[in-house]
């Protein structure tokens, strides 16, 4: 059973598509600043992860006017809203007509995040744990946010906790 669950995170990780991004410096081992190209998200009201969840699947998994299936990405991105991103050409002009669901489409330009990755569960003392070791790393390095911190998980729940990726992550300013 438990080598089902190990392969069943392996396929998810291995199969499940994600946006590319250029590592602009690694600070450590598990924080980097890297730079990613434009993407549209789709968004939901943060009304706990399982009700905002459900929405944005709905429409990704063919509940929308057109029927149509979108291909799900990772991460998921978690901050007073959740977003999913939308496959790398798929544009808001393009991507189905929601069915009813409460769904915002968002273009997010090219930007310059700092991320650190941890495995595990992402509790919200983790998660808040994480962040100020982010926001410390980044302060000692004199390096500007912008924004507000956030949550990115590539797993889903039924991945095992010590394969999970997730990240916390903020933009910071460019010094290019």
């Amino acid at each position: 059973m438990f080598s089902l669950w190990m392969g069943w995170g392996i396929y998810l990780i291995t199969t499940t598509a994600r946006p590319a991004y250029t590592v602009v410096e690694a600070l450590s081992s598990n924080i980097e600043i890297r730079q990613y190209e434009d993407q549209t998200h789709i968004s939901a009201a943060q009304n706990g992860d399982n009700a905002s969840f459900m929405v944005l699947a709905s429409y990704i998994f063919g509940r929308n006017k057109e029927e149509q299936q979108v291909a799900m990405t990772a991460p998921v991105i978690t901050d007073e809203r959740m977003s999913f991103i939308l496959p790398e050409g798929l544009t808001p002009e393009e991507a189905p007509t929601p069915d009813g669901q409460s769904i915002d489409f968002t273009r997010v330009p090219a930007r310059r995040l700092a991320t650190l990755q941890f495995s595990w569960l992402t509790t919200t003392e983790c998660v808040e744990a994480k962040t100020r070791m982010l926001l410390e790393a980044l302060e000692v390095k004199g390096i500007e946010t912008v924004g507000r911190p956030f949550l990115m998980r590539y797993n889903d729940p039924w991945t095992p906790p010590f394969m999970r990726r997730n990240e916390v992550a903020v933009e910071v300013r460019s010094s290019v």
